[in-house]
């Protein structure tokens, strides 16, 4: 079977052309308007970042987290434009990093999902980012830099690996 917008061969089950993203209609399905229907992506801040269930692909969850962290830095350069030094705002840059936790704890929970895995493991990802914001850096330096390297082995770990392919108990494939 054909995709009808760009031609470009499809496996007879899929809903989505992998090439163009276009709605394949099967050839034994009505289709009163006769055209296919494009699929769109999340839209808004809320879906793309506050949603806590359903699969995402790992070029949405690296481009995801890539916006927060450029986000987390513009929200930190005013303090430290004002500030003379970091300590000063302490308590400021903890509430930011405590905000951006949710949208973080939200994007790990449905890459997971994606892979097959249930929301509780990203737990632990919400636990190390606790611990790492609480535990002072200079008194504890190696379990706090330890937990900055298994976040960021984590994240690896995230963008690498394939989701799983088709439908699993946590919804269709993003890339179908």
């Amino acid at each position: 079977m054909f995709c009808r917008n760009c031609g470009k061969p499809v496996e007879d089950e899929a809903k989505y052309c992998q090439s163009c993203g276009m709605e394949i209609i099967s050839p034994g399905v009505e289709n009163p308007i006769n055209y296919m229907v494009a699929r769109t992506p999340a839209d808004g801040i809320v879906e793309n970042f506050f949603k806590l269930h359903g699969r995402l692909n790992r070029k949405r969850y690296i481009k995801r987290n890539f916006a927060l962290a450029g986000l987390a830095i513009l929200c930190f350069i005013p303090f430290v434009a004002v500030f003379d030094q970091v300590g000063q705002f302490e308590g400021v840059g903890m509430a930011i990093g405590a905000f951006f936790l949710i949208p973080s704890y939200c994007i790990d929970v449905r890459r997971l999902e994606d892979m097959g895995y249930g929301p509780d493991a990203a737990i632990l990802v919400v636990i190390t980012n606790i611990l790492c914001q609480v535990l002072d850096e200079e008194r504890y330096p190696y379990i706090v830099g330890g937990m900055v390297f298994g976040q960021f082995v984590f994240f690896l770990y995230c963008a690498i690996k394939k989701g799983t392919t088709g439908q699993n108990q946590y919804g269709e494939d993003p890339l179908q």
